[in-house]
């Protein structure tokens, strides 16, 4: 007793670490979760800070291309433009005017690639370049331009220019604001690489936009972009930041490293805006405490599991053979015999446990005979209760059932089956000249040829006195007829053993195959009853059978 009492408390000792472990792993869960929304909040600002001065920029460059859209030169421009659709020369005069015009804007401002200016259609009529960036413009925009005022095309990267671009279109208005055409001017989105973030009050981190279809256009850090070989993410992981804006996440940065960030989308016009830092910056303490805290708690572990070993001897082994015992009997196996050596709780309850199985093999010889002898009377009782005690087919009882059985089948897969109605020519006159036990005796013997005649999937019962009923399976009014006739045939000669004779016994037979009408048991008898009165009525020794609806009855 002594033995096992200190072995629970060095146990009860052990467990107190527990709540200590617990602890310590709460408490790094909740250092983790202030990390991470502190890193959540500090990348929220650094987006946020990069989206307002993203906004700012393209309100600037809006601005001065609708300073541009009023020049003089332009409305005037464009108005001989459409005045003078038939002079071919001088239209040619006029737009290379127009084209020197904005080769010399183009001059002025750094941070513009081309000027394009093109008429209401969307043709080029003037560009400070040969081959001006495509922009498309939609089918309505004239209409666009005069409700939204302007149309900022969506930035993309430009492989000419090796730097990603932003158009935006701006209508030309003539003196009574009459759309003439549009200026679309295509800005360097470097320009504002530098306003991404403030490099004092900005946390730490990278800003990255990218284009719809997920590659990085310009970035913070000059050296994320590399302009011959495009960086872009897991398709997966942008949409998923793109569902959830502001969400903070953790994937693989555009330096092949593991990073934290979120994104938030730009409308107007459409960039996703990406904050990221990296994971090993953000996590390295926190990592470090955590691998020296996995360190403690592995050697702990170590120390527990050599104690629980030298316990297992002691408790666990002997507890695992009872176990083990028990299992076997629980499986009928009661030919059990365990064997302790110990004084202790654990060897008196060895003891008890062979006493109990002896008593339960006592018992169970007991209960076995018991149950033998229960299902022999089981089974007898079932083979009465549904069986005809003379000629061993179903009884009415069982009749019934099976017959409700076959109609549900019918109405639910509409497949037919037939039922015979037999009953013995002139039985009481054999009856009343040969004498009641030779009567059973020709009864017996009709229900011999009868289960002779049929399929194992088809019933045949005693209806009553000399009639009998069978149900076909599955079986369609023609074939059931054959049946008919085949038991006809076979009941014609009846060995009667009471009066050593072979009698000619005949039947008649009524034969009916499932219809629709038939929504009930009565129903159905009923019919099969009144084709074996039409049997008896046309001379008995017979087979009289109701075809179905749609046929005439034989």
């Amino acid at each position: 007793m002594r033995s096992i009492k200190s072995k629970i408390i060095v146990f009860s000792i052990l467990a107190t670490l527990i709540p200590s472990l617990g602890l310590g792993i709460l408490s790094f869960q909740q250092n983790e979760t202030m990390i991470n929304e502190n890193v959540t909040r500090e990348l929220r600002a650094l987006a946020n800070y990069a989206s307002r001065e993203l906004e700012l920029w393209i309100k600037e460059q809006i601005l001065t291309v609708r300073e541009l859209a009023t020049s003089k030169i332009l409305i005037e421009g464009l108005s001989k433009d459409n005045q003078a659709q038939a002079r071919k020369n001088k239209l040619k005069v006029q737009r290379k005017g127009l084209e020197l015009y904005l080769q010399s804007v183009h001059k002025r401002l750094e941070t513009v690639l081309e000027l394009t200016v093109v008429d209401v259609e969307g043709g080029i009529l003037a560009s400070n370049v040969e081959s001006p960036f495509p922009v498309k413009l939609s089918p309505n925009w004239p209409q666009d331009a005069s409700i939204q005022g302007e149309v900022v095309a969506p930035p993309q990267w430009n492989a000419d220019y090796a730097t990603a671009v932003l158009s935006i279109a701006v209508p030309i208005l003539s003196v009574d604001d009459f759309i003439l055409g549009a200026l679309i001017v295509t800005f360097d989105l470097r320009d504002i690489q530098s306003n991404l973030k403030d490099k004092i009050k900005s946390p730490p981190g990278d800003v990255l936009l990218l284009d719809k279809d997920g590659n990085v256009m310009l970035a913070s850090d000059a050296a994320i972009v590399n302009p011959e070989n495009p960086v872009s993410f897991d398709p997966a992981v942008i949409e998923r930041l793109r569902n959830n804006p502001g969400e903070y996440e953790i994937f693989q940065g555009p330096r092949h490293e593991k990073v934290a960030g979120l994104a938030y989308m730009s409308e107007k016009p459409l960039i996703t805006i990406i904050a990221t830092r990296s994971h090993q910056l953000i996590y390295a303490f926190w990592e470090q405490q955590r691998n020296l805290f996995v360190g403690l708690i592995s050697i702990i572990i170590l120390v527990v599991a050599a104690i629980a070993f030298q316990m297992s001897h002691a408790i666990v082994v002997p507890l695992r053979r009872l176990i083990d015992a028990t299992g076997k009997i629980v499986q009928g196996d009661l030919n059990v015999e365990l064997t302790s050596t110990q004084r202790n709780e654990l060897g008196q309850l060895t003891q008890m446990f062979n006493q109990m199985t002896n008593q339960l093999r006592l018992d169970q010889a007991k209960i076995e005979e018991a149950s033998a002898a229960m299902q022999q009377k089981n089974a007898l009782l079932e083979t009465l209760s549904v069986t005809d005690s003379l000629t061993g087919l179903f009884n009415r009882n069982k009749l019934n059932a099976i017959i409700n059985d076959q109609l549900a089948r019918y109405e639910r897969n509409k497949r037919p089956f037939s039922v015979l109605m037999i009953d013995v020519d002139h039985f009481k006159t054999l009856n009343d000249s040969l004498g009641h036990v030779a009567g059973d005796e020709i009864i017996a013997g009709i229900a011999r040829k009868i289960s002779q005649s049929i399929r194992n999937v088809d019933f045949a019962a005693r209806f009553g006195g000399d009639e009998f009923i069978i149900i076909l399976a599955d079986t369609a009014i023609s074939e059931a007829l054959k049946t008919a006739e085949r038991i006809r045939a076979h009941a014609a000669s009846v060995h009667c053993g009471t009066i050593s004779k072979t009698l000619k016994v005949t039947l008649s037979i009524g034969v009916i195959q499932s219809e629709p009408e038939d929504i009930s048991l009565t129903i159905l008898l009923s019919r099969v009853d009144g084709a074996l009165y039409e049997a008896k009525r046309s001379g008995r020794d017979r087979v009289y059978c109701v075809q179905p609806k749609s046929d005439s009855a034989t």
